[in-house]
């Protein structure tokens, strides 16, 4: 019996950039603050800002180099800690979009995180938000964070965020304590709808 011919494969997605040429994100940690007290926090909390953070002048000239990457340019993404608690937040958004950048948003799941503020960040300029789910019950995902109500207030939020207009990323980090609602997470997540699910494991 002949062999049949080999059939080419298809690209799923074209190549925008070479990622080894310029990042595909850059992630910029805004601040230290936040009321959250989340056991695997990198970012090492704390309740009041820095004085060495960077000035909203010194944060415009970072984004400025990170445009000067080329075309496209990387997703500018604000973190922290929780970037709510940087009083310049939207206008840092407004000047990265300016620049060309795309800037997306990374909030805790505090009571600054509501409707309004949602809003505000789409009148801004950012396209998304990635919220943190790290379980598929209140008692797990606050038992993480530390702080009870953080679970529905982010539930409350991921679903503002898609009625304003923003895109939605859902980031988990899986561990011990939730290893077990995988399942129930991914039950969460397709009903929810998210653009992106991100998956850590530290």
């Amino acid at each position: 019996m002949p062999a049949r011919p080999q059939t080419p494969p298809v690209a799923i997605r074209s190549v925008r950039h070479d990622p080894a040429d310029r990042p595909f994100l850059v992630i910029w940690e805004a601040t230290r603050a936040c009321a959250l007290a989340c056991v695997h926090c990198r970012a090492e909390a704390i309740t009041d800002r820095d004085p060495a953070e960077l000035s909203t002048d010194e944060a415009t000239e970072l984004m400025a180099q990170v445009r000067s990457f080329g075309s496209p340019p990387p997703i500018f993404v604000i973190t922290g800690g929780d970037p709510f608690e940087r009083p310049d937040l939207f206008e840092l958004v407004r000047r990265g979009r300016a620049l060309g950048l795309p800037v997306a948003v990374s909030p805790s799941g505090t009571e600054k995180l509501n409707r309004a503020a949602l809003a505000d960040l789409r009148d801004a300029g950012a396209t998304a938000v990635s919220l943190s789910i790290d379980g598929a019950s209140a008692e797990v995902h606050d038992g993480f964070r530390q702080i009870p109500g953080t679970f529905d207030r982010t539930l409350a939020a991921w679903r503002m965020a898609q009625q304003v207009g923003l895109k939605v990323q859902v980031n988990t980090t899986l561990g011990v304590h939730n290893l077990n609602q995988l399942p129930d997470l991914i039950a969460l997540v397709s009903r929810q709808q998210a653009m992106t699910w991100s998956i850590f494991l530290l």
